[in-house]
């Protein structure tokens, strides 16, 4: 077990998995909170299935996958925000309208795209074949995530308490929930890639949802998650390779083992914010 952690660190290609798995699990670990916090976990999975469309487009017309697929996440979660400004019908309504339309337009696209093979490894990762141009991506994703999240972190955890509250501080809900929904937009789109669609709303709701049961405040909630994220990340590679089974699911499969040990020093209280 030890050796195998060791050549993590040792072997370039292996070193190069391990930092874009910790940029992930940086990535995934800081929106986790807030994802729980604002009862948006249905949010991320539909973002996850509307970056299928992207894939298939970018084959389609001779483009660099991983650039359609971003965009895909972002665009979706941007008429997502428009949407839910213009439209008084809730958020999990318009959601539902967005995964059904997202991943039938994908599904449409992914036939016309012709020699395509590997959707297996979209739907379930390719951690082990992440590169340096993947590690870039989910570096970018993770130093913005953390940058805006320490940024706000204030106004994101009184809206997640009160939003009354919140608007009576001065803080602009809107503005808010766009800021989110376009962040959540573009970490989702790039985790994909590496655990896959079916896989990446674990990554944003188990952390949290771990941490939940035993934080006594918003802030210990974060550090929690945070926590439970980068631990079952690396557990998960590297038990993966120990075992020879895929890592996205073996990250997941220490995530709730996580969630399941919490249960048991579930303090019931509700959170302070301490921010």
């Amino acid at each position: 077990m030890f050796e195998i952690l060791a050549r993590y660190f040792t072997v370039d290609w292996q070193a190069v998995i391990l930092a874009a798995v910790l940029c992930l699990s940086l990535a995934a670990g800081s929106l986790s909170t807030i994802v729980v916090s604002n009862r948006m976990s249905f949010f991320s999975d539909a973002i996850a299935h509307s970056t299928l469309s992207g894939v298939a487009l970018g084959l389609l017309i001779g483009v660099d996958p991983i650039a359609t697929m971003i965009a895909a996440g972002v665009v979706v979660a941007l008429l997502i925000a428009a949407m839910r400004q213009r439209s008084g019908l809730s958020l999990d309504t318009l959601l539902g309208v967005a995964l059904a339309g997202s991943l039938a337009v994908g599904v449409i696209l992914y036939h016309r795209a012709q020699g395509y093979s590997d959707l297996h490894a979209y739907l379930f990762g390719r951690v082990t074949f992440l590169d340096t141009t993947d590690l870039a991506a989910l570096a970018g994703a993770a130093c913005l995530s953390l940058a805006l999240v320490g940024l706000y972190s204030n106004a994101f955890a009184l809206l997640a308490v009160s939003r009354p509250l919140a608007q009576a501080r001065g803080i602009r809900p809107a503005r808010f929930d766009f800021i989110l929904i376009v962040l959540l937009g573009l970490v989702v789109s790039v985790c994909v890639r590496a655990v896959g669609l079916l896989l990446v709303n674990a990554l944003m709701v188990v952390p949290a949802a771990a941490s939940r049961n035993v934080a006594r405040s918003y802030r210990g909630m974060f550090w929690g998650a945070l926590c439970v994220s980068v631990i079952s990340c690396v557990a998960g590679l590297v038990l993966g390779d120990y075992f020879s089974v895929p890592p996205a699911p073996g990250i997941v499969v220490v995530a709730v083992s996580f969630f399941l040990a919490s249960l048991l020093f579930r303090r019931g209280a509700a959170l302070s914010v301490d921010a």
